[in-house]
């Protein structure tokens, strides 16, 4: 599967936005919207590792239950501090 259709299993499984997706990749929201949208990643490649691993973590906590799926009608500030427990350092 590509990237593209990993971060839309994610947003469905994880019950997550693509702001939030950009909060947990730590990119700007446009960029990460490209990327839901089948624009590839580019950049350095310990970069692209980084995303690669960063979903792969949020798969994982998804797959686990792992602070994920967020709960439904959460506030934009509830929902931010929900995934800055479980996201990556």
């Amino acid at each position: 599967m590509n990237l593209s259709g990993r971060l839309l299993k994610a947003m469905q499984g994880g019950n997550l936005t693509v702001a939030d997706l950009a909060r947990w990749f730590d990119r700007p929201d446009p960029t990460v919207r490209g990327w839901v949208s089948g624009v590839a990643p580019a950049g350095a490649r310990l970069d692209l590792d980084d995303i690669e691993a960063r979903l792969r973590l949020l798969e994982g906590r998804i797959r686990h239950k792992e602070g994920l799926p967020l709960p439904p009608r959460l506030s934009p500030s509830q929902r931010r501090d929900a995934l800055n427990k479980i996201a990556p350092e």
